[in-house]
């Protein structure tokens, strides 16, 4: 057949370049761009990760943000031309190109994705010790041009990074209208601050230095409630795929401060936190099965602000831990989820029982009077982190507990407003309850005099 023939038969699919951009980064959040470049800064610096107690300790990651430019720099040991050349640029994972171990940034796109996202100009800078480069790219012009490649750039005479300090610098400037408009209110800096705290907290407390806009980040843990005999739960979990790569679970269970924000699951995937706090029925809430044999779970209300719950999936292939491609949710398809999810709901229900039982006791005699109430005051916190060992949530029962005084018992009764008002100004009091424990002492005083 002719070549001409055959051109004739062939229907051009390509897509252009505008097209494509706007497609990768319109589904994406502006702060979800910025922690996918955290990511991949993270995946760096965990190469060289060590086995000290802070195992990051040196790594640095620093991000300035405003109206006119967004740069993150970091000192994590950078990425060399190959990497840059057949991988680092490409829109998607070449499927020969292996990801690397334990990584948090392997879907190939949130760096594209991100510089795309924020402006019409990104310089990309990038030294390990051995090789250094750099792209200098503006958009507009790039979207004029046929080929889908990108040219490098001289590497500057005086970098912010070099083979003496590996690590990689990238600028992107000319930024979106939208972009820029964000970018330069401190509300957006100090939302973006929050999620670093959140969802790297790991890598934070491993040693990683994180700054924004020269606000350094601390750590944070969570912490559960431990005594003698209220102890979290704790199970682990393996998967083994077609792959042959394991997937760990562990799942971690118990009682924390009654502060209702806090209060859920926290679901991490190879060190990255991609739920805080879910109270939805994607973990469990609300789930009621028809079966009297299967467990069912109340919807989330206040009662339940103690409720901790942690789930920790690490694999080497991290193409297998149930997240979506924006690390915002679990990949609720997928049969490792499934399958720890079941566990999750299972290892759940004890607590709800025993925050059921706190309630009803605080409810009949008051939160002076609670013993379970009393003996949560006293409890130590431990680290989530810490907890490795299998075993079961254990809670101590009402009646188990020796209260420090008399058992107290709340009374509740209703009498008609003017009658209330009537004693209340006749005792000089101000509320229907402190006339109704008058009331009582009275009556009571009266009875033992007689």
């Amino acid at each position: 057949m002719p070549i001409a023939e055959t051109a004739e038969r062939l229907i051009d699919a390509e897509p252009t370049k505008q097209f494509f951009v706007d497609m990768i980064t319109r589904d994406i959040q502006l702060e979800q761009a910025v922690l996918d470049l955290v990511d991949n800064s993270v995946d760096g610096a965990q190469r060289y990760r060590g086995t000290d107690p802070k195992p990051l300790d040196g790594f640095e990651v620093t991000i300035t943000v405003d109206a006119n430019r967004f740069k993150i720099f970091d000192n994590c040991g950078g990425f060399d031309k190959e990497t840059a050349r057949d991988y680092a640029f490409r829109f998607g994972r070449p499927a020969e190109k292996p990801m690397p171990p334990h990584s948090i940034g392997q879907f190939g796109v949130g760096m594209k994705r991100a510089l795309f996202k924020f402006g019409r100009h990104f310089m990309v800078q990038s030294s390990t010790e051995d090789e250094e480069w750099a792209v200098d790219v503006d958009v507009i012009e790039w979207e004029g041009y046929k080929a889908w490649t990108f040219p490098w750039a001289e590497f500057p005479e005086t970098p912010q990074v070099s083979k003496d300090e590996p690590g990689t610098l990238i600028v992107v400037d000319k930024l979106r209208p939208e972009v820029s408009a964000r970018f330069g209110t401190e509300y957006f800096v100090n939302a973006i601050i929050g999620l670093i705290k959140s969802k790297h907290r790991q890598f934070i407390a491993d040693g990683l230095s994180i700054s924004v806009n020269g606000h350094h980040i601390s750590a944070t843990s969570l912490n559960l409630l431990i005594t003698g005999s209220l102890r979290p739960g704790v199970d682990k979990l393996s998967f083994n795929g077609a792959t042959g790569t394991l997937v760990n679970a562990r799942i971690v269970v118990g009682i924390g401060e009654s502060i209702p924000r806090d209060a859920g699951w926290y679901v991490v995937c190879n060190g990255r936190v991609i739920l805080e706090a879910d109270r939805r029925a994607v973990t469990g809430w609300g789930l009621v099965e028809s079966e009297a044999s299967k467990t069912s779970i109340p919807t989330f209300h206040n009662q339940y602000a103690r409720f901790r719950g942690v789930v920790w999936f690490d694999s080497a292939d991290s193409g297998r831990v149930p997240w979506n491609t924006t690390k915002t949710d679990v990949d609720q398809e997928s049969p490792i989820w499934q399958k720890t999810f079941l566990r999750m709901v299972e290892m759940m229900r004890p607590v709800i029982d025993f925050m059921n039982e706190l309630d009803r006791e605080v409810e009949e005699q008051t939160k002076e009077s609670s013993t379970l109430l009393g003996h949560l005051s006293h409890a130590s916190r431990v680290n989530t982190e810490t907890l490795q060992t299998k075993t079961p949530f254990t809670f101590p029962r009402r009646g188990d507990i020796a209260p420090a005084g008399p058992t107290m018992v709340k009374i509740q009764f209703s009498r008609p407003l003017p009658d209330i008002d009537f004693l209340a100004n006749a005792f000089g009091l101000s509320s229907a309850k402190a006339v109704g424990e008058r009331c009582f002492d009275l009556a009571l005083r009266k009875q033992r005099d007689n």
